[in-house]
């Protein structure tokens, strides 16, 4: 059962997901494995205040195919693709709340914790799966009154996420003023080098995925 292969996998390794993917042909041994193409809606109340992001991971054909099985055949079928991947999905969402959703927040330069996670949909998309999950804060931000910024990474880096192409994290219904900025990761050679040499029955650096991270940062005018 898909369910069991991925309770196990969460299970050895203690990050959900990343051996999972782990477990999944590779063209060579050098880091990330598999990737996900981020995109991201912030959401903010009637008082122009964040309480909500949510965020949606394209995954890759290979991760799509393993755990939605219907796509490994010759002529998937629709129905049976679309059951299987809602079927999954929210067990997905239960176990990624262990590790904060492989999300890192911070308001005002400190952490933001108290996170929680809700499974929103799942659909497939060319071959590919798509993972709604939407992220509640326990408490509003203000963003007029400090800078707030966000990264999504898989600390071992088996797994490379990145926001899609041409995609921009869209503000619905923040405040005027805001500016959201999309830092690219910026990894010495060093760190290149040593992700480049990883097999994948060995475990990376701690926190390795962090230096492959993008970070965005969101700036509101309190004007």
């Amino acid at each position: 059962m898909i369910l069991d292969r991925i309770a196990l996998s969460l299970t050895r390794t203690g990050m959900a997901l990343a051996m999972l993917l782990a477990l999944l042909p590779s063209a060579g041994a050098a880091h990330p494995h598999e990737w996900i193409d981020l995109s991201v809606t912030l959401e903010f109340d009637s008082d122009k205040r964040l309480v909500a992001m949510k965020q949606s991971w394209l995954f890759d054909p290979y991760f799509s195919a393993y755990v939605v099985e219907e796509l490994a055949t010759n002529r998937p079928q629709r129905r049976r693709v679309r059951e299987q991947a809602e079927a999954i999905a929210p067990d997905m969402v239960s176990n990624l709340s262990q590790h904060n959703y492989l999300n890192e927040w911070t308001y005002r330069g400190e952490p933001v914790a108290g996170l929680s996670g809700t499974f929103v949909a799942a659909e497939v998309r060319r071959k590919r799966m798509e993972l709604t999950l939407r992220l509640t804060l326990s408490e509003p931000l203000d963003l007029s009154q400090g800078e707030f910024s966000y990264r999504v990474f898989d600390p071992t880096y088996y797994i490379e996420i990145l926001h899609a192409d041409g995609h921009r994290p869209r503000l619905k219904g923040g405040p005027r003023g805001c500016q959201t900025t999309i830092t690219a990761p910026e990894p010495t050679q060093e760190l290149l080098d040593y992700a480049a040499d990883i097999d994948r029955d060995e475990n990376p650096e701690d926190g390795l995925g962090q230096h492959f991270a993008e970070r965005v940062t969101v700036e509101c005018s309190d004007e």
